[in-house]
């Protein structure tokens, strides 16, 4: 008989004593708990009662998780279901997100834990299904960031990044910038970032067309004053960008591959935003943390 002040939990796990040993640890919570030992089970249980939330392993004989979710969301799309993964593929993880899981539980299941993240759901006033965030929704504006000319000089660059990073007192209530700046021509069009990398790489001596045989004190103010009337085109690098609608894979890849603390987004050829490797982390520990629905 369902208790209906409690909450009604259906395990569905091929694997009887991890079933009966998760069954009895929530049961002890307070929750109501119906189980099932395959997919084909649980979609005849599900035919005469649904529950307020589904515990589906990822890999079970017969009809597989992801099978059995598709079944279920053909009767209950916005049912709230969170997947038990121990042996899961990377394609059933990316299939179970596309059929709107709204989480990823790793077996053995840390019930503490378990019983944390069913109740914070089923607090909120909408249990929204895991999504990841778009770039577009991570990227902060240019305008955060100093803007130089291509034709700007080095000491000109080293100024705009010594504001950034140590603004007057006037505003210091401004958040600085990262160590960046938009480089732009005399028409206004988005050339490439400039990192202070770029600097500090333009600062090294080659030493197969320099004085310099090993390096020794005060080569390194030689360096900034024999440079500092370089251009800004003679230093800046490649110019690496992605357009705002790309996966948020893709620029993880071109950050890693790169060495990029900033990478540029954009719309056609204009300049909307900047992502940086300090959002990155934040959606990270999100992601790695049981979050995602935001």
């Amino acid at each position: 008989m369902t208790d209906i002040n409690k909450t009604a939990v259906l395990l569905v796990d091929d694997e009887e004593e991890f079933r009966q040993a998760t069954a009895a640890a929530l049961h002890r919570r307070g929750y109501q708990i119906d189980e099932a030992a395959s997919g084909e089970e649980a979609l005849i249980m599900l035919r005469t009662q649904i529950p307020d939330v589904i515990l589906l392993d990822l890999k079970m004989p017969g009809l597989s998780g992801i099978e059995t979710l598709s079944k279920i969301r053909e009767f209950a799309p916005g049912l709230p279901v969170i997947i038990l993964t121990g042996h899961g593929t990377f394609n059933d993880a990316l299939a179970g997100i596309k059929l709107e899981i709204v989480d990823f539980i790793e077996k053995p299941a840390n019930i503490e834990l378990l019983d944390i993240r069913i109740k914070k759901m089923l607090a909120a006033e909408t249990v929204l299904p895991l999504r990841e965030r778009k770039v577009s929704e991570l990227m902060v504006s240019p305008a955060l960031y100093p803007k130089l000319y291509i034709d700007d000089t080095i000491k000109t660059a080293a100024q705009a990044f010594k504001q950034a990073i140590y603004p007057v007192e006037a505003a210091k209530s401004k958040p600085p910038a990262t160590r960046s700046a938009v480089v732009v021509d005399r028409q206004e069009k988005f050339v490439g970032l400039l990192r202070f990398q770029d600097i500090l790489k333009g600062i090294l001596p080659n030493f197969s067309s320099s004085p310099y045989s090993s390096f020794f004190t005060g080569m390194f103010m030689a360096q900034c004053k024999t440079i500092s009337r370089t251009l800004v085109a003679d230093i800046l690098d490649q110019n690496i960008t992605i357009e705002m609608y790309t996966p948020l894979m893709e620029a993880v890849h071109l950050m890693v591959k790169h060495h990029l603390n900033t990478l540029p987004v954009a719309l056609g050829e204009n300049l909307v935003g900047i992502l940086r490797q300090n959002d990155l982390v934040l959606e990270v520990d999100k992601y790695m943390n049981g979050g995602g629905n935001t």
